[in-house]
């Protein structure tokens, strides 16, 4: 038995890939979301001590801080210490952007085949016929989150995320690569 070939991608945003692979169309989560807004936050938390620490030991040098020198050097080891663990974060998303998508589970198939829309248990959500993609808006996110509209009702395909990019043209992409084109909602 060979293995799968790895699926081709045909749009990748914020850690989403939409993928093709004979006649299945894959979507795949890299699950990079939480660790865009962790490397976010640990960000902010080596700007902030980390600068106040840096331009206050600069004042002091020059006995212009009224801060004491070691206390400016706390906040700088602080700010060094978020920053180094913000890079460590960092690189474990560059490394599952690396991963081959076949190492992942898909969020959706969409088979063009069979003409049936198959959630990541491998059932069948809805025809393709009757599946349509739409973003809406998120009660607790500033980003929309991506949808396949089905008679059922809606089954969320990625939680757009401000700090990893968001969802870019992936309606679209979903779109023109299910349907060949344009399909109005």
């Amino acid at each position: 038995m060979t293995a799968p070939t790895e699926p081709r991608i045909l749009a990748e945003v914020g850690g989403l890939a939409v993928a093709e692979r004979g006649p299945l169309i894959l979507v795949v989560d890299r699950g990079t979301g939480p660790l865009a807004t962790v490397a976010f936050v640990l960000g902010i938390l080596a700007l902030v001590p980390g600068g106040f620490g840096a331009v206050t030991l600069a004042l002091s040098a020059n006995d212009g801080a009224a801060v004491p020198w070691w206390v400016a050097s706390i906040f700088l080891v602080v700010g060094i210490v978020f920053a180094g663990a913000a890079f460590a974060v960092i690189s474990r998303i560059r490394g599952a952007k690396t991963k081959p998508l076949s190492g992942y589970r898909p969020v959706a198939i969409f088979d063009r085949a069979q003409r049936v829309f198959v959630d990541a248990d491998g059932v069948v959500v809805a025809p393709l016929d009757h599946v349509r993609f739409e973003r809406r808006t998120q009660l607790t996110s500033s980003s929309p989150m991506l949808v396949a509209m089905t008679p059922g009702g809606a089954f969320t395909l990625k939680r757009g995320n401000p700090f990893n990019g968001g969802l870019g043209n992936l309606q679209d992409v979903l779109t023109a690569a299910v349907f060949g084109g344009a399909r109005s909602g």
